[in-house]
């Protein structure tokens, strides 16, 4: 049976995939969003990390391949990269490049500009009838009747009040989610946080590829490696001819916003590669700083929420964003969705309990390897138990000999692209095979 109306705050990547799940159950789905949306793919106002390097995982683009079949092949024709993650990302990490002569995998993905997905996912969903976009709109409270949402209240940016009614109300206005404070108005606990903070900084310029380029990467990295190594290069190829190339650091080691400064920082990574690919080429794009990167976590799974109204996305689970997890981790919020109203009767505790486990394994990801930096602040332990120790040890063997072992190198990004769990690195066999093949390395060298 479908339900009426249901609303989503926010028209971002998890808004709009949010709204795709709910076409399927309401006949009317509002996008309540404070700007007004481009027609073509543009950094707009409402999400200023968009000039900024967005990284689509594997399981974040079939995703949205099980949402919006082909997608790929429209993304395709407004320029998007296809990336074979096996043989086309390089990365250079503990003083060596990761393997790419390689076999071609399946672990497959677009690298292009965050506006270009946005784009895509929008166009297509203008295709259901039922979905409405009510842009220059902002959601400035809830409509409740004691318990229960009944809607939203929201205001034109230059205008009056407008109360929307809804069965259903989805919070995905991301890190600027006022749920907090709503709820505490409403007579309701504010969710308990917890923030862990790396201090983290990125400076981001477009350059144009220069003519006759022949280099076979499309995503090239210069990893950060604690607890010494603050700083990272990220350069990836783009639609339009044109890369995006990011310097980061952590500690509150922010790149320059200058020319010079910029270079001279590039100059200073691990490896010169991302320095002598970017040096002679054209910048067609300022210098754009972004610093808003702690990791947030609402625990809104231990909150006594009023029921018809849930949260996902960064408004819940917001992730440093170096680790490329973002828009991937809010395309599984959807898939968590999408099975909550498949089982009819929507409790709102039994939701943001699932929403918790799905993020569980991400937000570990992210924030143990930020605590790795002494500069780290929210960190209940900087001091790792033996146990601790022996992992980190064993998991920079991983890293180590997936550099020169191609199955395990296929592993390592099979787990990095959400295609398997972390826990795949320690079975028996991978357990195995990284020991035999680093006391092997350790002969050699003896």
């Amino acid at each position: 049976m479908r339900l009426k109306n249901a609303v989503v705050i926010g028209g971002s990547i998890a808004g709009m995939l949010a709204a795709r799940v709910l076409a399927d159950r309401f006949e009317s789905v509002t996008i309540v969003e404070t700007d007004q949306l481009p027609l073509q793919p543009e950094v707009r106002k409402g999400v200023p990390q968009s000039p900024q390097p967005h990284v689509l995982l594997t399981r974040g683009y079939r995703i949205l391949e099980e949402l919006f079949p082909d997608i790929g092949s429209e993304m395709s024709a407004a320029g998007a990269i296809s990336i074979d993650w096996v043989r086309e990302f390089h990365s250079f990490v503990q003083g060596k490049w990761s393997l790419s002569d390689v076999a071609p995998s399946d672990i497959v993905s677009f690298t292009c500009s965050r506006p270009l997905v946005e784009w895509a996912i929008r166009q297509r969903l203008t295709e259901f009838l039922q979905v409405n976009f009510v842009e220059k709109h902002r959601a400035v409270g809830l409509l409740t009747n004691g318990t229960q949402v009944t809607g939203v209240r929201m205001q034109a940016i230059a205008g009056d009040h407008v109360d929307v009614p809804a069965n259903l109300v989805v919070d995905a206005a991301g890190r600027r989610s006022h749920t907090p404070q709503w709820l505490e108005s409403l007579g309701f606990n504010s969710p308990k946080e917890t923030v862990v903070n790396p201090f983290l900084g990125y400076a981001t310029r477009r350059y144009k590829q220069p003519e006759g380029f022949t280099d076979d990467w499309k995503v090239m990295l210069i990893s950060q490696e604690p607890p010494d190594n603050k700083r990272l290069g990220y350069l990836a190829k783009i639609e339009g001819g044109e890369w995006i190339a990011t310097l980061g650091g952590y500690g509150h080691d922010f790149p320059p916003l200058d020319n010079e400064g910029f270079l001279e920082f590039a100059r200073s990574l691990s490896n010169p590669k991302f320095y002598e690919t970017i040096k002679d080429a054209e910048p067609v794009s300022p210098i754009i700083a972004h610093r808003a990167t702690v990791n947030r976590l609402r625990h809104y799974e231990k909150t006594l929420m009023p029921q018809g109204f849930v949260a996902l996305g960064d408004a819940v689970c917001a992730l440093c964003p170096v680790y490329g997890q973002g828009m991937t981790v809010s395309a599984l919020s959807a898939m968590v969705l999408k099975d909550w109203l498949s089982h009819g009767k929507l409790n709102v505790s039994r939701f943001q309990k699932s929403l918790a486990k799905s993020n569980s394994i991400h937000w570990t990801l992210a924030t143990a390897l930020d605590s790795r930096f002494p500069t780290t602040s929210g960190i209940t332990s900087k001091s790792p138990n033996l146990i601790g120790k022996i992992f980190a040890w064993y998991n920079q063997q991983v890293i180590a000999s997936a550099s020169f072992d191609s199955d395990l190198h296929t592993l390592y990004l099979e787990i990095m692209q959400f295609l398997k769990s972390p826990l795949a690195l320690y079975h028996p066999q991978v357990v195995f095979r990284v020991l035999k093949l680093r006391s092997t390395q350790q002969l050699a060298k003896s």
